[in-house]
């Protein structure tokens, strides 16, 4: 029997997919703190805080939901990529390969969309979505 990959490619897949989940998993404690992700916790140290605010919950869900999709998208360009080069010219995994690709960009678009979306909807009812700080020129 033969398989599109074998046990040495298996193997060079495990350890990238590792390696690179290590390196993606460190910045989300960073990012998390940098995008001022807030949940108060309750005086008894359990759950959330009844005196958060839904706004708060509904951002900070939004956020971390982003921040998967953002990491999906990541995980599946790089996928693409070892697979183009791993693939050895077979025009087969060469257009499976390239169609990954496209389809990560595609999502990469709907992730734009949907964080553009979020945003107006998150102005026109008054939510602060992402808790971002963005600098203007008249700011000093």
């Amino acid at each position: 029997m033969s398989s599109a990959y074998d046990l040495t490619d298996m193997k060079k897949l495990a350890a990238l997919a590792t390696t690179t989940l290590g390196f993606l998993t460190t910045p989300l404690v960073v990012l998390a703190d940098e995008l001022n992700i807030s949940i108060k916790k309750s005086a008894s140290g359990q759950g959330i805080d009844p005196g958060t605010s839904i706004s708060t919950v509904i951002s900070n869900i939004i956020t971390i939901i982003f921040i998967f999709g953002v990491l999906a998208v990541l995980f599946m360009l790089i996928t693409g990529a070892f697979n183009w080069i791993t693939s050895g010219g077979d025009k087969e995994n060469v257009g499976k390969a390239r169609s990954r690709i496209i389809n990560a960009l595609i999502g990469l678009l709907v992730l734009a969309l949907a964080f553009l979306i979020a945003r107006v909807a998150g102005q026109i009812v008054h939510i602060d979505i992402f808790n971002l700080k963005i600098p203007s020129l008249d700011q000093p």
